[in-house]
Formats: structure tokens, sequence, C-alpha cells
């Protein structure tokens, strides 16, 4: 039987409103039975996506089944629509540049259209059945949100962590930002390497082989390694950089790799991380050549232009001087800007940063201290916290964002802070403040806001702020992110909340993968590739989505497949056929259960409950829907409900009412062990029992009476019925005719035994023996 699934879920959902399970076992609070989860808020966007259906609906089932475990839930619904990525979402949204209207305008635009964005995906949050406190959502920008970030800088200042300090910036030309170390990542690129010639004045020639040959006009000097033999040759000697003209001097430096290029590596200001470091060391002169848009402001040749452009240009300008002797072509890693894929570039500038590259032990320790599921997720954090190179540069150059709480005296060059009850602050439209120290009103506030990490990485005391457990919240039970943002969110979370509380942020971090197409491509627009879930919620259920987004463990990758979603909705399906038959039969009060099929589903059901408990407990959905899957397909509908039609109809009365029992608390039971992971169906068929309230609202299933004995025996009546089956199945695909089974059994069968074999599979040309192992033969006509 098919029935609307979608139709049915927004009954439910009606249903759930006038309920709310945030206050669900508030008692155990007193007794420190707390489940909290680090809710990770979605950047806004206006619309969820498939990794959103994939991986939050994984929070929403260890929710709902620990609050069936007795568990006080605190499962917060937040948003991060601070930062560069709500800028962007908003350009796009009006069609507009924020940096060309006056910056309250641009906020105030900001919050609107992330307003409204945020109330759209709530509703799809609440479709895909999250059982979140969406009654008291929070924002990553908000005035709760500003003082709880500002306070934190303050303690950071005070504590000596926080600093401002002119230095190497990487910067990203298309945000217009400075950015950390935690926003770049590698992205492999064709390009071309130059061999360009420098010549002196007395007509030696050395040359470099470079990427970047649009930075000649910021080269301040040529490296060769210590072990160069041209070291000593050139050791001092001043050679003119092309078509610029400026000399520059040899220098020598072991970071030159001699088996690179030719060797000799120009040096400017700064085409990568190693020119800094050697500009540093070797006190060399500072030419800035990019603007903080990207664009070239060498004073000629390429004024004006984009980095790409000026490439093109003075490869075409070396080769008309002579100067270009060859270009080879090659692949090599460029670092990028993770929000918009542009390749970074670095600078000197002041800005404010986090110190930490002296606290990688205590990371790593503190890490360790955490549960990884899976483990071998935490091995990626340590390498990351290993691989650190600079501190944490907090401030950036943006408009959506949480104000640097921080002025300065132009008088005596004082650091002037806000008192914490003056929190939240913003410098930039706020009255300027008085230098505490000198008493100058000459005073310039910070323009620059915090980096959208500096709050995110905050969102447990964000998230459990005015909750019934602020005081006692930290560390948090669990946290649930994905892969690709544990060197950003879990680091920086496990980093803040060593330094300010010397504490874990959580006990627990659930790691999820990423979702591709049904090919194992990554999904895109431009690959054509891109799924709605909200489209697949409509065709299959919210259930079905969900039961897809089980089907494997929540650290693997995922492929989006038909067939799974397919499987869902028939599993949704077969519940409601199943319960549609179980509902039919009278209620019964409890009995003595001595019907041995009743004692071996009993026994069953015992076995289910206990490992899908451990395996739910374990985080491994994936294995708790497979176990339970078994037994409601294989145990129950395939063996136990066929059994038991027979004696509905020709049973006696004991046998009757027994039967009555025992299926309904059965089938209940089955039902609570789905409902983590499919709680419309479960909830719906909840009521079809003719149960009051909802499923959601209940215990986790307790075992029944222990009859292991008992089914240990009946176990071989179901393997005759299902050996009998797959003969039949064969017979019937060979189109060849039987009279009936000879079955060899090494247990002596019971009459009744014999009597549910016959009346389950209707044979009654059936001839028992017994043998060593369970064997069965066809009597072909």
């Amino acid at each position: 039987m098919d029935f609307d699934i979608p139709e049915m879920e927004k009954e439910i959902l009606k249903k759930w409103e006038k309920s709310d399970l945030s206050k669900l076992n508030e008692d155990a609070i007193k007794d420190g039975k707390i489940y909290s989860i680090d809710t990770p808020p979605p950047t806004v966007s206006g619309e969820i996506h498939i990794g959103h259906a994939y991986s939050y609906p994984h929070q929403d089932i260890a929710a709902r089944f620990r609050r069936m475990m007795g568990y006080y839930v605190f499962y917060p619904s937040g948003f991060d629509n601070n930062g560069l990525a709500t800028e962007r979402f908003v350009e796009k949204t009006l069609k507009l540049s924020l940096n060309n209207i006056p910056v309250k305008d641009a906020i105030e635009k900001c919050e609107t259209v992330s307003g409204e964005a945020i109330a759209e995906m709530k509703k799809s949050f609440i479709r895909l059945g999250l059982s979140q406190n969406f009654e008291n959502s929070y924002i990553t920008y908000s005035k709760g949100s500003w003082k709880i970030s500002q306070g934190f800088f303050l303690d950071l200042f005070k504590k000596g962590i926080a600093y401002r300090s002119e230095g190497m910036t990487i910067s990203c030309p298309t945000c217009r930002t400075a950015i950390s170390q935690i926003e770049m990542e590698d992205s492999e690129r064709e390009t071309d390497f130059v061999y360009i010639d420098f010549r002196s004045d007395d007509g030696a020639v050395i040359q470099i082989a470079t990427t970047r040959p649009e930075m000649l006009a910021a080269c301040v000097a040529i490296a060769l390694n210590p072990e160069d033999e041209r070291a000593k040759k050139f050791s001092g000697k001043k050679f003119r950089v092309p078509l610029y003209r400026q000399e520059v001097e040899i220098i020598t430096d072991p970071r030159v790799l001699m088996d690179k290029g030719t060797g000799a590596e120009m040096v400017c200001t700064f085409g990568d991380q190693t020119d800094y470091e050697i500009w540093k060391d070797h006190s060399l002169k500072l030419i800035r050549l990019l603007d903080e848009r990207g664009f070239i402001r060498d004073g000629g040749l390429l004024e004006g232009l984009k980095v790409e452009e000026g490439r093109k240009k003075i490869k075409n300008l070396l080769k008309e001087s002579g100067d270009l002797k060859s270009i080879e072509r090659i692949k090599h890693s460029v670092n990028t800007h993770e929000r918009c894929g542009t390749p970074i570039e670095i600078g000197v500038s002041k800005q404010w940063y986090l110190r930490y590259l002296d606290m990688k032990d205590d990371l790593i320790q503190q890490g360790r201290k955490i549960k990884w599921t899976p483990d071998f997720m935490r091995i990626r954090y340590e390498n990351w916290v290993n691989g650190l190179k600079w501190d944490w540069c907090i401030s950036r150059q943006r408009i959506m964002g949480i104000s640097i709480p921080v002025w300065y005296c132009n008088s005596c060059g004082e650091v002037i802070l806000p008192e914490k009850s003056e929190l939240p602050v913003d410098p930039r439209f706020d009255e300027k403040k008085k230098c505490p120290k000198c008493s100058s009103n000459d005073v310039t506030p910070e323009t620059d806001v915090l980096d959208t990490w500096f709050t995110s990485s905050t969102s447990p005391t964000i998230s459990l702020r005015d909750s019934s457990i602020e005081n006692n919240g930290i560390p948090m039970s669990a946290r649930f992110q994905g892969h690709d943002i544990i060197t950003t969110w879990a680091f920086t979370t496990i980093y803040r909340y060593m330094v300010h509380f010397q504490k874990i942020p959580w006990d627990n971090i659930i790691i999820s993968g990423n979702v591709f197409d049904s090919k194992g491509q990554k999904m895109s627009k431009s690959k054509g590739n891109v799924v709605y879930p909200m489209e697949l919620v409509d065709k299959y259920g919210a259930d079905g989505v969900r039961l897809w987004g089980s089907s494997s463990s929540t650290w693997d990758d995922i492929s989006l497949k038909e067939q799974e979603l397919t499987r869902g909705r028939r599993t949704i399906i077969k519940i409601y056929n199943a319960i549609s038959l179980i509902s039919a039969l009278p209620k019964k009060r409890k009995t003595e259960i001595k019907l041995p099929f009743n004692r071996w589903i009993a026994q069953e059901l015992n076995r289910t409950i206990k490992k899908a408990e451990e395996l739910y407990s374990n985080n491994d959905f994936a294995k708790a829907r497979t176990e339970i899957d078994n037994f409601f397909w294989t145990m129950f509908c395939d063996n136990y409900l066929e059994i038991i039609k027979s004696f509905v109809s020709r049973g006696s009365e004991a046998e009757k009412d027994e039967i009555a029992y025992v299926a309904r608390e059965v089938a209940l039971d089955i039902m609570k062990l789905y409902a983590p992971i499919a709680p419309f169906i479960t909830d719906k068929a909840y009521e079809m029992l003719g149960m009051e309230g909802s499923i959601h609202e209940q215990k986790w299933p307790v075992e029944l009476e222990d009859f292991e004995k008992d089914a240990e025996i009946f176990s071989n009546v179901i393997s005759v019925i299902s050996g009998i089956r797959t003969e039949r199945s064969k017979l019937k695909s060979g189109k060849q005719a039987y009279k009936g089974f000879i079955i060899s059994i090494p247990v002596d069968l019971k009459e009744f035994d014999k009597r549910v074999i016959k009346e389950t599979l209707r044979e009654e040309n059936l001839v028992f023996r017994k043998d060593r192992a369970i064997k069965i033969e066809s009597i072909v006509e």
C-alpha cells in the first residue's frame, strides 16, 4: 500500500507545534544527566544545501536518542550571519557593492537580508524534522554575541595573548581584507615558470626562474644557496632588474633550493612566504607593489593592472627586451583564500593577532582529551597544529563584523579599552574615548572588525547564554561538524577554551563527511549536478532523506544515489503497512508469553534493543540503522508477521490474545528504535497504534523477559522456513513443479513447530528427518 508521505509529515509537524521537546527531562539537570550539543551555526545563504540535509540530522538523531535515555538535551538553533560570507550573500541578493554605500547603511542591509534568509532556513530545518530549540535561536551577529566576543577580546588582551603588530600580512585582493592561515587552502594550478636573465653593468649574467614575473618592480635581491658554487663568484655583486633597471645585490641564504629552477631566486616584496623570511632576516628594502585590492602600483609599465594582467604583459615586454629566455609550463600548489579561491598576497601592515605558536604542545594535549569520532580525524587536527607558521591574524578590513573594541591615543600611543560593563561598543560610531593615561582627546578609533572565526570559536558560550545550564555547561557533551573545518572551527574552539578557561570545549567531537553526486563528483553549479534538498523532501519525505543520510557512517563521504532514497521511502511505506496490520489487532492487557514464536521475537527484540543502544551511544548511526532494519524487515515482517497471520485467523482465543499483546508491544518498541532516525513515520505509527502524545516524549524501550533458550530452539524453525522459501524460489525460476519438501534438521521439532512451518508456508507435504545440519530437498514431480 502506498500513501502520501510528505502530506503525512506536514500533519505531524502541526502536532509538534504544540509540544516543546527543549524542556523535556528538565528534572534530570539537578542530577547532572545533561546532553548538550554545540550546534554548528550554518552560514546564512537563504537556503540549506545538500550537506546540511545529510549531516544536520546526525545531531538530531543523537538528541532524540538521548532524550529517550532520560537526558535533558540542550540542542540550540544557531545561524552565522557574521562576516564576509554574509556580505557576499547580501551583495548578490541586492545586486550592489556594500563598499559603495555608508557603513551604517551597509550593516543595516546585511542585518535585514540575513534575517530574512534565516527565517527561510529555519523553515527548511523544521521541515527536515530537526528538534532544535528554534524559539530561542542565537545568531553570531547580535548584541549578545557582540558582548561575549568583545569581552573575550579584553580577556585575551589583558593576558598578553592578543597583540597588535606590524608584520607579514596574508591578504585576499578580491575580498580586500587580511586573512589568517586557517582561511587558506592549497590549490594545484597550471602556470608558467619564466626564465629571466639579470645582467650586471660589467656584462655578467645570472638567470632566475619565477612564477611571479609581474613582481620584478619589487625585486630587492637575488639569493643563492651558500653551497652554490656561484655564491663565492657573485657574492656582493650587483645586477640590474630587467626593464626596471634598479640594482639588486647577490645574497646567500640556506632556504634557497639549489634544484629548483636555476637555483637563483629573485627576492621580491613579496611573492611568497620565503620572500618575506629572507627579506626580514637580511633587512632588505620594502617596496609596496600591490595595493589592498591587488592592483599593481609600479608607477610605470604595469600601473593599475591586476596581477594576472600584469603577468601577461610583463612576459611580452621581457620577450621584446630579450631578457626572457624560456617558459616552462608547470603545475604547482598555490595558497588561496578558501572563501573565494583567489590566490593570496603577502604584504606588511599593522594587524591584531592572537599568540599561539608557543602553545603547540598544549593544543595537542587538549585535543587528546576529547573523544574524536572517528579517532583518525584527530591526526588531521594534530598535523594542522604542528604545521602552524604564524600567529592568528584576527583583524579584518570588512563591514559586517564585530568591531575590535579599541581606540588609540595619538598623543602617547596608549591602547584604550572599554570596561566590560560598557560592552558592546562600536568604535566606528561610538563617542571617542578620552585617553586615561595622558587625558588627551586626540584619539583614533579602530575601524577593523574581528575575524568571524574569533566569534564562531566561542559558540559554546554564545549558545549557552541565559540557558538553564549556563553555569555548568562547559565542556559541552558533543560537537558535530564537517571534516573540512577541523582546521578552522574545531581548532580555534579548542584553542579559545584552553586560553580562556583551561578546559576542553566538549567531551566528544563527531565528524561528518561531504556529499557527492552519484558518480562520486563534487557538486557545483558549473557542473550542473547540484541537488536542492527540499526538492528531495517533497519527493521522498524528510524521513526518506534522513534514512538516506543514515545509510553510511557520519564521517564518511556519501554519494547521493536514487536507490538509497528509494530504499528509505520503501522503509517508510513498509512501516506504515506493518503498523496498519498490527493496529487492526485488539488491544490486550499484558499477558504471559508462552508461544514459541512470541518468545523468539521477544528475545530477538531484546538483542536488537541492546545492540542499537550501544551503537546509538557511540554515534554509529549507520550500524544502528542496519541492526534495526535487519530486525524489522527480516525477523518481524518476513517471518513473525507471516507466522501470526494463520494464528490470528485460526488460533485459539488464548493464542490470539497473546499474539495481539506481543505484536503490539514489539511494534511499539520497533518504532522507538527507529524514532531518532525517522521521527515522522514513527510518530504517525504511534498514533495508529492508539497511543496518546508523541513517541518522542517516550523512554527508550526496556528489554522484555529473557527467552534466550526458547529463541535458540525456535531459530531452527525460522531457518527451515527461510530454506524452503529459497528452494521454492529456485524451483519457480526454473519453472520446475514440486510435490513437497524433505527437511533434514539436527533437532527434534515439536508438533507445534511443524504446524508453524506448514501454516506459514502453506505447505502440507513436508517430511521431517533428523540429521547433523539443516538441509532442504524438494520432492519434484
